[in-house]
C-alpha cells in the first residue's frame, strides 16, 4: 500500500505517469469509496449540519463528472484500456490533495471572521486547486495523448462543468457565493 501512495505522490510531483498505476477495478472501487468518504468529511466539516443534502450530493456530482468524462475521453481517443489506471491515479491523487487541504480548512474555520490570516488560507486553497487542475492536465496529457495546453484547458473545462452541475442542483450556492464576495469587499 505504501508503494501505491508513493506512486500517487510521485505523479502529483509530475515524476511518474498514470501508465505506471495498477490496472485493478477493485482498487479503483476502494479508492472511489475512500475519496467519497473523505469528501463527505471535508464537506461536512465546512458546511456544518445545516446542509447535509449539499454534503452528500456535491461529492457525487464531482465524482460522476470526473469519471464519466474520463470514460468518454478514453473511448473517443480509442484508449479505453487506460481508463482504470487513469481513474485510479486521478482518484488516488485527489485523496492526497484532500488530506493536504483538510488541515488548512479546519484551521481557517477555527479563526475569527476578520482574521488577517484568512486571505493566506484562501491563497493556499487556490494553490491546491491549481495543483489539482495541473496534475489532472498532466494525467490527461499522458493518457489520451493531447498537448499540455489542451490538457490544461480540458482539466479546467471539466472542473467548470462539475461546478455548473453543482449550481444547477443547488442554485442557492451561487447566491451565497455572490453574497460572501460582496461582504468581503466591504
Amino acid at each position: 500500500m505504501k508503494a501505491l501512495w508513493s506512486l500517487f505522490w510521485q505523479i502529483l510531483r509530475f515524476d511518474r505517469g498514470p501508465e505506471e498505476a495498477p490496472n485493478s477495478p477493485m482498487l479503483l472501487l476502494g479508492l472511489i469509496a475512500l475519496d467519497y468518504l473523505l469528501s463527505l468529511l471535508s464537506q461536512g466539516l465546512s458546511k456544518g449540519q445545516a446542509h447535509w443534502d449539499y454534503v452528500i450530493i456535491i461529492p457525487l456530482i464531482a465524482l460522476t463528472v470526473e469519471l464519466a468524462s474520463l470514460q468518454l475521453l478514453t473511448a473517443y481517443k480509442s484508449v479505453r484500456y487506460r481508463y482504470t489506471q487513469t481513474a485510479t491515479v486521478i482518484i488516488g491523487c485527489d485523496i492526497i490533495l484532500t488530506l493536504i487541504s483538510l488541515p488548512l480548512s479546519l484551521a481557517a474555520m477555527s479563526m475569527p471572521d476578520r482574521s488577517p490570516l484568512l486571505p493566506a488560507f484562501g491563497i493556499l486553497q487556490m494553490v491546491l486547486l491549481g495543483w489539482g487542475l495541473g496534475f489532472r492536465a498532466f494525467v490527461y496529457h499522458r493518457t489520451i495523448n493531447i498537448g499540455l495546453i489542451q490538457a490544461n484547458m480540458l482539466a479546467l473545462a471539466l472542473y467548470l462543468l462539475a461546478l455548473t452541475f453543482m449550481v444547477q442542483a443547488f442554485p442557492e450556492l451561487l447566491a451565497q457565493a455572490q453574497a460572501a464576495a460582496a461582504a468581503s469587499q466591504r
